[in-house]
């Protein structure tokens, strides 16, 4: 039998456990516990060395919290660039679900309604939808709730920036970085800025990454699915705030 083509590098994987961490989260539960588990796995993955090694002599259970049913999941991933517990979830839950989930006054419930009647899958569709007058005429929101989504939505473009503690900071910046690794077009990336400089608050997270392809590493930064919302702030840069309230400055330059 032919050996099989990887599909993912551990840090596609990674990602890919960290969207299922996210989606178990929203659906709360006993499902939360395995959000961590998940979570766990994924940190724990991006420290191996030759995971090839480990998936083809079944050893990815000897890695620090990877039990069988993880090991599975990252053994699929790896072959076939696929996972049936993250492909259920998808099935589950509504598009865009995790960053409609930070809007304030959104439940589950109204995401797949708005989703289902209106077709909406982001923040920004949402707000559009809300300036057209759209969202009023569903059953269960009505004109007063449709003005009060606008104005949760403008306050989160408007307010002042909350400076972040540098491990929260870190952490942040340290996912994106991870999902960025996810990309063809990456060459390289670190972070920059008061972050780099280790000041023990920040206020925005500086990312810096190079590419010969730089708008297509934008746009990749863009689809991170903790993104609220964003906006350009140059030919291969933007700005874009994170559902942990953290302003991440994204930055593609040429190699």
């Amino acid at each position: 039998m032919p050996e099989q083509k990887p599909q993912l590098d551990k840090f596609g994987i990674a990602a890919a456990l960290q969207e299922i961490a996210q989606l178990m989260e929203l659906r709360g539960g006993q499902s939360r516990f395995k959000a961590k588990a998940y979570n766990a796995g994924a940190r724990s993955l991006q420290a191996v060395g030759d995971l090839d090694q480990l998936v083809r002599e079944d050893r990815l259970t000897s890695l620090p919290r990877i039990g069988g049913a993880l090991a599975s999941q990252i053994k699929q991933l790896y072959l076939t660039g696929e996972s049936s517990v993250l492909n259920d979830l998808r099935k589950e839950f509504p598009a865009g679900i995790v960053q409609l989930s930070a809007v304030p006054g959104l439940s589950l419930a109204r995401i797949k309604q708005l989703h289902d009647e209106l077709g909406i899958t982001s923040v920004a569709e949402l707000k559009a939808a809300a300036e057209a007058q759209k969202i009023r005429e569903l059953k269960g929101f009505g004109a007063k709730t449709e003005t009060r989504l606008l104005e949760q939505l403008n306050q989160t473009k408007e307010k002042p920036k909350q400076r972040l503690h540098l491990h929260h900071a870190l952490n942040t910046a340290e996912r994106v970085i991870e999902f960025m690794k996810t990309s063809a077009a990456l060459v390289e990336i670190d972070f920059a800025g008061s972050l780099r400089r280790s000041v023990e608050t920040v206020g925005t997270i500086e990312i810096v990454a190079s590419s010969r392809k730089p708008k297509q590493l934008v746009e990749h930064f863009l689809s991170f699915p903790l993104i609220v919302s964003s906006q350009p702030t140059g030919e291969s840069s933007c700005l874009a705030q994170l559902a942990d309230s953290a302003i991440v400055l994204f930055t593609a330059v040429s190699p």
